[in-house]
């Protein structure tokens, strides 16, 4: 796994900062379980946003729910496993790096709102 496979995985999976903060955090206390509160709590972010990257990460295959609807890193895969302590490595050493790469990944609304001024022939 190179570092420029972690950015491209940022870049198509992780989709934003908060995700990625969540990422770290969940990754850096892998063996606990978090309920949304506390995570809300953490990250000092709002309800929706931590819901959100939760929803991204789960997806990624890199979280999971618990039984008791609490959240926790657990990889997918060993190549998820892999993936994701690259992914926090690089954050911890160029954050910027990691950061503009999940930056540069293209945004489906963005693309839409733009093709709703491209002119018809």
């Amino acid at each position: 796994m190179t570092e420029t496979d972690a950015l491209d995985f940022a870049r198509a999976s992780i989709g934003s900062v908060w995700a990625l903060e969540l990422l770290v955090l969940l990754g850096h206390a892998n063996k606990q379980s978090w309920p949304v509160d506390d995570i809300v709590r953490e990250l000092r972010g709002s309800g929706a946003a931590v819901e959100g990257a939760l929803t991204v990460l789960t997806s990624a295959g890199l979280v999971a729910k618990t039984s008791d609807g609490q959240y926790r890193y657990q990889p997918a895969s060993p190549a998820l496993e892999a993936v994701g302590a690259l992914v926090r490595q690089i954050y911890a050493t160029k954050p910027t790096t990691l950061i503009a790469a999940i930056y540069e990944a293209p945004n489906e609304k963005l693309r839409t709102f733009a093709r709703a001024f491209k002119f018809k022939e």
